[in-house]
């Protein structure tokens, strides 16, 4: 049984573990001091917006209660169980660092949203916004927080259990975006275009510490790890089929951002209506 195939059926049948624990961007071997106040108090940043996004899990009722199949709604049972749990095992980071956690940044609120239009929930919030968690997760603080600390080992083993969660999510992601895409082919021009919003908020959260960037270890990386996030993200919208091939002009851009804002904008009117009750007998296959 390979890594993915241990762990795929909580994505559904048809989804496929396209993202690995392994790092995919290389810190070199810089570490943050947790000894440190200045390296505490970046952690504890990073910590924090972590523990915000996993108790955005709550958004899962609403997805359940809104699910469009049986599949769904096992999901979605089944992810509300993993982040609440992933939010007490950050609450355990927390406090076996003895560190206090911060609001969130409006970035990341922005980016966690939930969102009641499923096709933009399944992209930006599953196949995209979870993807860059895992970035966080996998790329930085697995690679950054110190071995030589007593309290990183434990730290690290329950990050890399979120993380083997994390991707199925993603897998869930993927799938329902093909899925949709293929159904509903003019979803491409509004997911390009708020891939492109995305893309351009996101140095908005490194930017507290650009000044900082020159002579830490850590920090000196993180231009090049953005710009890696950003290059990822754009393949996988191009893998995913809505991200074209060849980068279209500022206008086209601009074109499809504007539509993207404008889904996303009559997609906050949108309402919750369950539909499981109603089509329960066809999805158990009784009909």
């Amino acid at each position: 049984m390979t890594h993915a195939d241990a762990h795929l059926n909580g994505a559904g049948p048809g989804a496929e573990i396209t993202r690995t624990g392994d790092p995919d961007y290389d810190f070199g071997g810089a570490c943050f001091d947790l000894d440190k106040p200045e390296d505490r108090e970046i952690v504890r940043f990073v910590l924090s917006q972590a523990l915000f996004g996993e108790a955005t899990g709550v958004y899962c009722g609403k997805s359940l209660y809104a699910a469009g199949s049986l599949e769904a709604a096992r999901f979605y049972v089944r992810q509300a169980k993993q982040e609440l749990a992933h939010l007490q095992l950050f609450a355990d980071i927390f406090r076996a660092l003895d560190m206090k956690p911060v609001p969130a940044h409006w970035v990341v609120k922005l980016l966690s949203s939930h969102n009641n239009y499923y096709p933009l929930k399944v992209l930006m919030e599953h196949a995209i916004g979870e993807g860059m968690v895992l970035d966080i997760f996998k790329d930085l603080l697995l690679q950054t927080l110190p071995d030589s600390d007593p309290r990183v080992p434990l730290i690290k083993k329950k990050l890399r259990l979120v993380c083997r969660e994390e991707e199925e999510h993603i897998a869930w992601g993927e799938k329902e975006t093909r899925r949709l895409l293929a159904e509903k082919p003019w979803l491409k021009t509004p997911y390009f275009g708020l891939l492109e919003l995305q893309m351009s908020v996101l140095p908005l959260l490194v930017r507290a510490f650009e000044k900082r960037a020159g002579n830490h270890p850590v920090l000196a990386h993180l231009p090049g790890f953005l710009a890696h996030v950003q290059r990822r993200v754009y393949q996988q919208g191009k893998e995913l089929g809505f991200v074209p091939d060849t980068r279209p002009g500022a206008a086209k851009r601009a074109a499809a951002m504007g539509f993207g804002l404008a889904v996303f904008a009559r997609s906050q009117f949108a309402r919750s209506q369950s539909r499981l009750e109603k089509i329960y007998i066809a999805e158990l296959g009784l009909s």
